[in-house]
Protein backbone atom coordinates (compact mmCIF):
# COMPACT_ATOMS: atom_id res chain seq x y z
CA UNK A 1 0.00 0.00 0.00
CA UNK A 2 1.27 3.54 -0.76
CA UNK A 3 2.54 5.47 2.18
CA UNK A 4 0.10 8.10 3.38
CA UNK A 5 1.89 11.20 4.64
CA UNK A 6 0.41 13.01 7.61
CA UNK A 7 -1.47 16.20 6.87
CA UNK A 8 1.19 18.29 8.67
CA UNK A 9 3.96 16.98 6.43
CA UNK A 10 1.88 17.58 3.29
CA UNK A 11 1.15 21.11 4.48
CA UNK A 12 4.84 21.80 5.12
CA UNK A 13 5.81 20.46 1.69
CA UNK A 14 3.14 22.62 0.10
CA UNK A 15 4.43 25.68 1.95
CA UNK A 16 7.98 24.88 0.82
CA UNK A 17 6.88 24.60 -2.79
CA UNK A 18 4.95 27.85 -2.50
CA UNK A 19 7.93 29.60 -0.91
CA UNK A 20 10.26 28.23 -3.61
CA UNK A 21 7.89 29.39 -6.35
CA UNK A 22 7.73 32.86 -4.77
CA UNK A 23 11.52 33.00 -4.59
CA UNK A 24 11.80 32.04 -8.27
CA UNK A 25 9.21 34.66 -9.24
CA UNK A 26 10.88 37.32 -7.09
CA UNK A 27 14.25 36.39 -8.56
CA UNK A 28 12.86 36.74 -12.07
CA UNK A 29 11.34 40.13 -11.25
CA UNK A 30 14.60 41.24 -9.65
CA UNK A 31 16.49 40.20 -12.77
CA UNK A 32 14.05 42.05 -15.02
CA UNK A 33 14.17 45.12 -12.78
CA UNK A 34 17.98 45.08 -12.87
CA UNK A 35 17.97 44.69 -16.65
CA UNK A 36 15.55 47.56 -17.19
CA UNK A 37 17.51 49.70 -14.73
CA UNK A 38 20.67 48.99 -16.74
CA UNK A 39 18.85 49.78 -20.02
CA UNK A 40 17.41 52.97 -18.53
CA UNK A 41 20.84 54.09 -17.35
CA UNK A 42 22.32 53.33 -20.77
CA UNK A 43 19.57 55.26 -22.59
CA UNK A 44 19.88 58.13 -20.12
CA UNK A 45 23.65 58.28 -20.60
CA UNK A 46 23.28 58.30 -24.39
CA UNK A 47 20.60 61.02 -24.18
CA UNK A 48 22.76 63.13 -21.88
CA UNK A 49 25.70 62.75 -24.27
CA UNK A 50 23.59 63.91 -27.20
CA UNK A 51 22.10 66.79 -25.21
CA UNK A 52 25.57 67.86 -24.10
CA UNK A 53 26.67 67.96 -27.75
CA UNK A 54 23.55 69.94 -28.72
CA UNK A 55 24.00 72.42 -25.86
CA UNK A 56 27.61 72.91 -26.92
CA UNK A 57 26.49 73.47 -30.51
CA UNK A 58 23.83 75.91 -29.31
CA UNK A 59 26.44 77.90 -27.38
CA UNK A 60 28.70 77.99 -30.43
CA UNK A 61 25.81 79.16 -32.62
CA UNK A 62 24.99 81.98 -30.21
CA UNK A 63 28.59 83.19 -30.22
CA UNK A 64 28.52 83.61 -33.99
CA UNK A 65 26.09 86.49 -33.99
CA UNK A 66 24.22 87.20 -37.22
CA UNK A 67 25.47 85.16 -40.18
CA UNK A 68 23.95 85.50 -43.66
CA UNK A 69 25.95 83.62 -46.28
CA UNK A 70 25.86 84.65 -49.93
CA UNK A 71 25.60 81.17 -51.49
CA UNK A 72 26.99 82.23 -54.86
CA UNK A 73 30.17 83.84 -53.59
CA UNK A 74 30.99 82.41 -50.16
CA UNK A 75 34.28 80.49 -50.16
CA UNK A 76 35.73 77.71 -48.03
CA UNK A 77 38.08 80.18 -46.35
CA UNK A 78 35.23 82.59 -45.57
CA UNK A 79 33.11 79.75 -44.17
CA UNK A 80 35.93 78.68 -41.83
CA UNK A 81 36.25 82.28 -40.69
CA UNK A 82 32.53 82.95 -40.27
CA UNK A 83 31.95 79.76 -38.28
CA UNK A 84 35.16 80.23 -36.28
CA UNK A 85 36.41 76.70 -36.90
CA UNK A 86 37.86 74.57 -39.73
CA UNK A 87 35.27 72.48 -41.54
CA UNK A 88 34.93 68.76 -40.94
CA UNK A 89 35.94 67.12 -44.21
CA UNK A 90 33.95 64.19 -45.64
CA UNK A 91 33.33 62.52 -48.99
CA UNK A 92 30.30 64.06 -50.67
CA UNK A 93 27.84 62.95 -53.37
CA UNK A 94 28.42 63.29 -57.10
CA UNK A 95 32.22 63.19 -56.87
CA UNK A 96 32.40 66.14 -54.49
CA UNK A 97 34.05 66.93 -51.16
CA UNK A 98 31.82 67.97 -48.30
CA UNK A 99 32.70 70.18 -45.33
CA UNK A 100 30.62 70.55 -42.18
CA UNK A 101 30.65 73.16 -39.42
CA UNK A 102 29.14 73.14 -35.92
CA UNK A 103 28.89 69.36 -35.76
CA UNK A 104 27.97 68.99 -32.10
CA UNK A 105 24.70 67.39 -33.11
CA UNK A 106 23.96 65.00 -35.93
CA UNK A 107 24.01 66.18 -38.66
CA UNK A 108 26.19 69.29 -38.67
CA UNK A 109 24.38 72.63 -38.58
CA UNK A 110 26.04 73.77 -41.83
CA UNK A 111 27.21 71.67 -44.79
CA UNK A 112 28.90 72.74 -48.01
CA UNK A 113 29.83 70.53 -50.99
CA UNK A 114 32.62 71.56 -53.36
CA UNK A 115 33.23 70.39 -56.92
CA UNK A 116 36.44 68.58 -56.00
CA UNK A 117 36.72 64.76 -55.72
CA UNK A 118 37.34 63.55 -52.18
CA UNK A 119 41.05 63.11 -51.52
CA UNK A 120 42.04 66.10 -53.63
CA UNK A 121 42.84 69.50 -52.16
CA UNK A 122 39.92 71.92 -52.07
CA UNK A 123 41.11 75.47 -52.83
CA UNK A 124 40.28 77.88 -50.02
CA UNK A 125 38.88 80.22 -52.69
CA UNK A 126 36.40 77.57 -53.95
CA UNK A 127 32.67 78.34 -53.80
CA UNK A 128 30.29 75.48 -52.93
CA UNK A 129 27.99 73.80 -55.44
CA UNK A 130 25.64 72.99 -52.56
CA UNK A 131 25.17 74.84 -49.27
CA UNK A 132 22.92 73.59 -46.47
CA UNK A 133 21.92 75.18 -43.16
CA UNK A 134 20.02 73.00 -40.71
CA UNK A 135 18.68 73.56 -37.20
CA UNK A 136 18.67 70.63 -34.76
CA UNK A 137 16.67 72.65 -32.23
CA UNK A 138 12.92 72.94 -31.69
CA UNK A 139 13.18 76.72 -32.11
CA UNK A 140 15.57 77.43 -35.00
CA UNK A 141 17.89 80.43 -34.45
CA UNK A 142 16.85 83.52 -36.40
CA UNK A 143 20.42 84.83 -36.74
CA UNK A 144 21.53 82.21 -39.31
CA UNK A 145 20.62 82.66 -42.97
CA UNK A 146 21.57 81.74 -46.53
CA UNK A 147 20.97 84.35 -49.20
CA UNK A 148 18.60 86.26 -46.93
CA UNK A 149 16.46 83.25 -45.94
CA UNK A 150 16.72 82.91 -42.17
CA UNK A 151 16.17 79.86 -40.02
CA UNK A 152 13.24 80.39 -37.70
CA UNK A 153 11.18 82.61 -40.00
CA UNK A 154 7.88 81.50 -41.53
CA UNK A 155 7.14 80.28 -45.04
CA UNK A 156 5.17 83.49 -45.61
CA UNK A 157 8.29 85.48 -44.72
CA UNK A 158 10.19 83.55 -47.40
CA UNK A 159 7.52 84.23 -50.02
CA UNK A 160 7.54 87.95 -49.20
CA UNK A 161 11.33 87.93 -49.45
CA UNK A 162 11.11 86.36 -52.92
CA UNK A 163 8.54 88.94 -54.06
CA UNK A 164 10.70 91.79 -52.77
CA UNK A 165 13.88 90.59 -54.50
CA UNK A 166 12.29 89.31 -57.69
CA UNK A 167 13.09 85.64 -57.12
CA UNK A 168 10.73 83.19 -58.78
CA UNK A 169 8.74 81.16 -56.27
CA UNK A 170 7.98 77.74 -57.75
CA UNK A 171 5.81 74.76 -56.82
CA UNK A 172 6.31 73.48 -53.29
CA UNK A 173 9.02 75.11 -51.22
CA UNK A 174 11.41 75.88 -54.06
CA UNK A 175 12.87 79.16 -55.30
CA UNK A 176 14.57 79.80 -58.63
CA UNK A 177 17.32 82.35 -57.90
CA UNK A 178 18.32 82.48 -61.54
CA UNK A 179 18.72 80.07 -64.46
CA UNK A 180 21.58 78.26 -62.71
CA UNK A 181 20.77 78.33 -59.02
CA UNK A 182 17.85 77.33 -56.80
CA UNK A 183 16.93 77.00 -53.14
CA UNK A 184 14.53 74.82 -51.16
CA UNK A 185 13.49 74.95 -47.54
CA UNK A 186 11.69 72.81 -44.99
CA UNK A 187 9.62 73.82 -41.97
CA UNK A 188 9.10 72.52 -38.46
CA UNK A 189 6.04 73.80 -36.58
CA UNK A 190 5.61 76.50 -39.22
CA UNK A 191 9.20 77.76 -38.93
CA UNK A 192 12.02 77.35 -41.44
CA UNK A 193 14.37 74.69 -40.04
CA UNK A 194 16.34 73.78 -43.19
CA UNK A 195 17.61 75.74 -46.19
CA UNK A 196 19.47 74.17 -49.12
CA UNK A 197 20.98 76.29 -51.89
CA UNK A 198 22.18 74.49 -55.02
CA UNK A 199 24.22 75.74 -57.96
CA UNK A 200 22.50 73.32 -60.33
CA UNK A 201 24.68 74.13 -63.34
CA UNK A 202 27.92 73.52 -61.41
CA UNK A 203 26.50 70.32 -59.91
CA UNK A 204 25.46 69.07 -63.39
CA UNK A 205 28.97 69.79 -64.66
CA UNK A 206 30.43 67.70 -61.84
CA UNK A 207 28.03 64.85 -62.64
CA UNK A 208 28.80 65.01 -66.35
CA UNK A 209 32.56 64.97 -65.72
CA UNK A 210 32.17 61.97 -63.45
CA UNK A 211 30.07 60.13 -66.05
CA UNK A 212 32.55 60.94 -68.82
CA UNK A 213 35.46 59.72 -66.69
CA UNK A 214 33.68 56.40 -66.15
CA UNK A 215 33.10 55.73 -69.86
CA UNK A 216 35.61 53.52 -71.73
CA UNK A 217 37.72 55.40 -74.27
CA UNK A 218 37.06 54.62 -77.94
CA UNK A 219 39.94 52.77 -79.61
Amino acid sequence: MPEVKPAGIRRRNSLKRTALSLLIILGAYAGLWGYFQWKAQKVRAEAEKKLEALFKESDELEKLGTVDLDPRSVTLAESNERFQQPGQKLAGPQNTTKYGWLCGGDPCAIWAAFAVPYGQEVPTTAAPVLLLMNSPFMHPPRHLAIGGISLGETGEDVKKFCDTHGYQFEKGKRIAWDKNCSAVWAERDGKVSLVIFTNEKALRDVTDRGAAAGKPHAS
